[in-house]
């Protein structure tokens, strides 16, 4: 069964036959109205209507802007006797991938309703509102009237659907699965939150870590090696078993990625605190992943369903039967073999965090807005294994509503000096984020600030984050401390110490190479640096056939899941290294498809 059409078409038509009646320019009306009443003078109110009538029968395109995530958002809008004929983006920086849907419904949706005032996107609302308000200043600009009705889709029917496999989200495990589940003859429905696909998997660096691939085979081939660095990253925290399991399947995956699915990587390197090159790195990003992958998803004809939130599990007991979720309103019940679960994890929701990673509590969140933990309240009701031990994917930002390392949030990855508000140096600046992040924590402080002086070459977006106001500016070290509220003295103290370190070469604090003193004249900038998180980890205890497991440690029937909400045993605490996350969503999420698949079969 296929999604329902957008039902804009009757309110399109009204929209249209009201805006035919009116069929002449401003001049052609104001000529009219002097022919049939040449020696009458026009009333107010009648001037304002033929005014009016006159402006919704303009003809023309028209262009508007306005602000989106990235930066600003060009529409044009085309009208012919005042209805709306074509919308078009003609620019844009939005991300790739995350906007796509955005970009590509929006005007469409417009163009159907007869207005720009409809319903904004999830997942990418930057750039859906950007549309919508670069429409609507498009409009204002030709003069028409009546293309700004407050425009809602009409609520859809309760539905009952039947199919083989349904998948809860479609991001990187999410779509790794529908595919294998598909290819394997099964009829697959995907279930998405948001309007847009891709998860966190596509706003990330693009980094998938694994050992024994092509591009790496002649390099670091043991799989142990990798065993042995995730258990010493896990203070031996973790599930050996299924992290050696992935590890010596990591390989298989990202040659998937490469020779089935497209993705392209471009580099090959060192990732965390390991100097083996298993971090494949694509030069785009998350996008460069998730596209190539969703281009062989819509190959298949899988049926994704958007802006559908699952609300529960169906489970008669045994085992888990399919799924119920809502689209606009509507009720959506989904009966299938076989059920598989990778909504993502649990960092955007505050209570979540509060119960399961307090470190992270109040802390901003940069993953998917779609990561809300759902998932634990339904593993609790069909009495599955779930494992929290605390961890995040720990992050530092400037600014945590923008991209990781867009824009002025890049200064916080250069190593400079970093102090806590209280003036203090408190962890070797270029480390690996995660452990930086851990060190952000124990110092107890919730803000931090960089200093960079004019020598940095990072003048420019210094000046940016002052601007904004995210940094303090001062031409003494002194008036520096004071602008950001840091204590003058130990901040100064702090300075002498970083430079004389500098100047010796040696870091007999934290252990940095290369730090460069700083300059003995300013100016100088403190810009300042949040903690933030990427992922939340834990959720389902599953086994290496992706199943979950119960309390008792027995698979439950008719569950698989992979991604964030499976990852409390692959990790302690702290993140071990990037890429890791990817690699093991596309491995199990793989694994979940082919097995759900073989369960649907043979249920026939």
């Amino acid at each position: 069964m296929r999604r329902k059409a957008k039902r804009w078409a009757a309110l399109a038509m009204a929209a249209a036959m009201a805006m035919s009646l009116a069929a002449c320019s401003q001049t052609d009306a104001a000529t009219d109205a002097q022919t049939e009443a040449p020696s009458a003078a026009p009333t107010e109110a009648a001037t304002e209507a033929g005014t009016e009538a006159a402006a919704e029968k303009v003809s023309g395109t028209f262009e508007g802007t306005a602000q989106g995530f990235h930066g600003p958002v060009t529409v044009e809008v085309t009208l012919e006797e005042g209805v709306i004929t074509d919308v078009q983006v003609t620019s844009h920086s939005e991300s790739e991938g995350v906007s796509d849907y955005s970009i590509e419904e929006t005007p469409r949706r417009i163009l159907e309703a007869q207005s720009w005032n409809v319903d904004t996107l999830s997942g990418a609302t930057y750039s859906s509102m950007a549309v919508k308000y670069a429409a609507r200043d498009a409009i204002e600009a030709s003069g028409a009237v009546g293309l700004d009705t407050e425009v809602h889709e009409e609520q859809p029917d309760d539905e009952t659907i039947d199919t083989d496999v349904v998948i809860v989200g479609a991001g990187m495990a999410g779509i790794s699965a529908a595919i294998e589940a598909k290819e394997a003859g099964a009829d697959v429905i995907v279930l998405e939150k948001l309007d847009r696909i891709g998860g966190s998997a596509i706003t990330s660096g693009g980094i998938v870590y694994g050992t024994n691939a092509l591009m790496n085979r002649d390099i670091d081939n043991d799989p142990e090696d990798m065993v042995e660095y995730y258990i010493e990253r896990g203070n031996s925290n973790i599930d050996v078993d299924i992290v050696r399991f992935w590890a010596e399947h990591s390989g298989e995956s990202v040659d998937w990625l490469t020779e089935d699915m497209g993705v392209e990587f471009a580099t090959l390197g060192a990732s965390g605190t390991s100097p083996a090159q298993r971090a494949h790195t694509t030069a785009n990003g998350g996008a460069g992943i998730i596209l190539p992958m969703f281009e062989q998803f819509e190959a298949l004809d899988i049926e994704l369903r958007r802006d559908t939130p699952v609300t529960e599990l169906i489970y008669d007991g045994e085992r888990v039967t399919g799924v119920v979720a809502e689209h606009d309103g509507a009720t959506v019940t989904i009966h299938a073999d076989a059920v598989i679960v990778a909504c993502g994890g649990f960092d955007a929701s505050e209570e979540a965090k509060e119960l399961y990673a307090p470190d992270a509590a109040g802390v901003a969140c940069m993953s998917s807005c779609g990561n809300t933990g759902d998932y634990i309240a339904w593993g609790e009701a069909v009495g599955a294994s779930m494992i929290f031990k605390g961890g995040v994917m720990g992050m530092h930002s400037t600014n945590p509503a923008y991209t990781l390392t867009g824009g002025i949030n890049l200064l916080s990855f250069i190593p400079t000096l970093g102090v806590t508000d209280e003036g203090v140096r408190f962890e070797n600046e270029a480390n690996d984020y995660p452990i930086f992040f851990t060190a952000m924590v124990e110092t107890g402080r919730d803000m931090f600030y960089w200093i960079f002086d004019s020598n940095s070459g990072m003048t420019e977006l210094c000046e940016e984050a002052v601007n904004t106001g995210y940094g303090y500016k001062a031409d003494t070290l002194e008036e520096l401390a004071e602008a950001a509220g840091m204590p003058a003295e130990t901040f100064m103290e702090t300075v002498a110490r970083y430079n004389e370190l500098g100047a010796a070469g040696v870091d007999e604090d934290f252990g940095r190479e290369g730090i460069t003193p700083l300059a003995e004249e300013g100016p100088y900038y403190a810009i300042e640096v949040v903690k933030a998180t990427v992922a939340g980890f834990g959720g389902f205890e599953i086994n290496t056939d992706s199943q979950v497991l119960d309390t008792e440690g027995n698979p439950i029937p008719g569950l698989y899941v992979a991604d964030e909400c499976a990852s409390g045993q692959f990790f302690d605490k702290e993140y071990p290294c990037s890429g890791s996350m990817l690699c093991i969503s596309a491995t199990f999420g793989r694994i979940a498809g082919q097995n759900a698949a073989a369960e649907a079969a043979a249920a026939e």
